[in-house]
C-alpha cells in the first residue's frame, strides 16, 4: 500500500526546513499521519553529534500516536522492520539509532533532558507539554542544523505556546504585526491543517466527527481555532432538550455506573448511569444524602454515607461500577469494608471529562432524568474560571460543582462500557 498526501502535507513535508516547524489544526486533518513519515525520513538521514528525541505528554501517548500506527498502518510496512519499541520503554531504535521517548507534561521533566546535545527532536501534543520543559528543550538543540517539528491540536488564546510563539512566527496566521523585529521567529515555520487536508476521510466520516463536539471543542478540534472556554461549561444546555421525565425512560439494558464526587463541607452527589434499550445513556437517579429541604448540609461521617448509599441502591439497583472522587480516601475504604467492591477511583482528566459528557448531552446520547434536580439546577451556572483562562489555563470555577462533577465523574469513567454501544 502507498500513502496518499494531499498537497498541504506535501508542501508541509517538503518546506519544513526551519529550525523549529509547527504544524496546528484540526482533529483527523492529516498532520499526525505526515509527521510520522517526516519523522522517519529524518531519523534515518541523521547522523553525526547529537540525540535524538521524540516526546509527549507520557510514553504511552507516544506509542499510541507515533509506534502504534507504525506497527498497524500497512502503509509503513516497509519501514517496519527498521523501528523497535516496546510500549513503556524509554528508548526506540529507528534505522539502527537510539532515540529517546520522554513523556514531559510536568515541570520535573526538565530534568530529563538537562546536559543532553540534541540534533533531532519531535513533539507530539505540544500544547500539553510543559512550558519549562519546551524552553529546555529549545536550548538543547544546540547542534549545527538541529530542528524541532511538533504537532497540536489548538488551545486556548493565552496558551504559552500562542502567546510566546507562534504570535511571533512571520506569515503564521497568528502572527502579531506589533511583535519588535528582533523579537520574530523567522527561523520558525507553521503550518495550519483542517480535516479537509486529510485525503482519507470521506464525508460521512467528517459529518460524524462535527457531530461529536460542541461548543469550543468544535471551534478548537474541528474547525482548528485557538479560542477561550468561557460562559457556562454546557452553554448549550436546554432543560426542555436535554431532560427527560421518569415515566419516558425507556427499559434500562444495563445499569452502567455511579459517578459520586464526595463532599465534607459541600455537598456529596451521585448518579446513576444506564444504556436503554433504545441505545441512549439515561441519567436515572440522583443521591444526595446531605442535602436537606431547607438548604442546610447534613453532616455525615464516611460510615453513614456507606450506609445511606447501600439503602439508596437496595432501593433502586446496583450498578456494575461506582466511580469514586479520587481525592475521597477515607470514603473509598469505607465502601470497601462494606462490601462495595465494584469501586474504582474516578478519571479526573477536568477537560476531557466535560469533552466528552458535552458531546454525549449535546447530540442527544445522553439525558438527564427529571428527578435529578440538583444537577438540572447545577448545570447553567457551570462556568468556566476567567482568571484561568486569562493566565491561558482551562478549569471550571471550584463552587457550586459537586453534582457537575459527579455527572463527568459517571459518564467519563465509564466510556469503555458504552462508547460501542450508542446506537445515536
Amino acid at each position: 500500500m502507498t500513502a496518499t498526501f494531499s498537497s498541504k502535507q506535501m508542501r508541509a513535508l517538503a518546506d519544513s526546513g526551519h529550525r523549529v516547524n509547527i504544524w496546528d489544526g484540526a482533529v483527523r486533518s492529516g498532520k499526525t499521519f505526515a509527521w510520522i513519515f517526516l519523522i522517519l525520513a529524518m531519523i534515518q538521514l541523521a547522523s553525526g553529534v547529537g540525540g535524538i528525541v521524540i516526546v509527549g505528554k507520557n510514553r504511552d501517548s507516544v506509542y499510541r500516536n507515533v509506534f502504534e500506527p507504525i506497527e498497524q498502518n500497512d502503509v509503513f510496512a516497509l519501514v517496519r522492520p527498521f523501528v523497535q519499541y516496546r510500549q513503556g520503554a524509554a528508548f526506540a531504535t529507528i534505522f539502527g539509532k537510539k532515540v529517546h521517548v520522554i513523556g514531559a507534561n510536568d515541570a520535573g521533566a526538565e530534568s530529563r533532558i538537562r546536559g543532553m546535545t540534541l540534533q533531532l527532536a519531535f513533539c507530539d501534543e505540544l500544547t500539553v507539554l510543559h512550558v519549562q520543559f519546551f524552553k529546555q528543550l529549545l536550548a538543547r538543540l544546540s547542534v549545527k542544523g538541529a530542528k524541532l517539528f511538533a504537532t497540536t491540536n489548538p488551545d486556548t488564546p493565552g496558551h504559552w505556546l500562542m502567546t510566546d510563539y507562534l504570535a511571533k512566527i512571520p506569515g503564521c496566521r497568528h502572527f502579531s504585526a506589533s511583535t519588535p523585529q528582533d523579537d520574530r521567529l523567522a527561523d520558525w515555520s507553521y503550518w495550519h491543517f483542517t480535516m479537509e487536508d486529510n485525503p482519507s476521510l470521506d464525508e460521512a466520516y467528517k459529518a460524524s466527527l462535527r457531530r461529536e463536539y460542541t461548543g469550543v471543542w468544535y471551534k478548537r478540534f474541528i474547525l482548528g481555532q485557538w479560542v477561550a472556554a468561557d460562559g457556562a461549561v454546557y452553554d448549550f444546555f436546554d432543560p426542555d432538550a436535554h431532560t427527560i421525565s421518569p415515566d419516558d425512560i425507556p427499559p434500562i439494558e444495563r445499569y452502567l455506573a455511579m459517578g459520586i464526587d464526595y463532599g465534607t463541607t459541600h455537598p456529596t452527589a451521585g448518579y446513576l448511569l444506564g444504556l436503554g434499550k433504545d441505545g441512549k445513556l439515561y441519567i436515572t437517579d440522583e443521591w444526595a444524602p446531605n442535602r436537606q429541604s431547607d438548604g442546610k448540609l447534613k453532616k455525615l461521617t464516611d460510615k453513614q454515607l456507606s450506609d445511606d448509599l447501600k439503602q439508596w441502591l437496595e432501593e433502586r439497583t446496583y450498578p456494575e461500577w461506582i466511580y469514586v472522587d479520587p481525592a475521597a480516601g477515607s470514603f473509598k475504604q469505607q465502601l470497601y469494608v462494606d462490601g462495595f467492591h465494584h469501586t474504582a477511583n474516578a478519571k479526573n482528566d477536568v477537560l476531557d471529562g466535560i469533552r466528552t459528557t458535552a458531546s454525549i448531552l449535546a447530540n442527544g446520547d445522553l439525558l438527564i432524568s427529571r428527578d435529578c434536580k440538583y444537577l438540572i439546577q447545577q448545570i447553567p451556572g457551570y462556568r468556566w474560571d476567567d482568571k484561568a483562562t486569562e493566565r491561558g489555563e482551562e478549569k471550571p470555577i471550584k463552587t457550586e460543582d459537586d453534582e457537575a462533577d459527579a455527572m463527568r465523574y459517571v459518564c467519563y469513567s465509564s466510556r469503555h462500557l458504552w462508547q460501542h454501544r450508542l446506537k445515536g
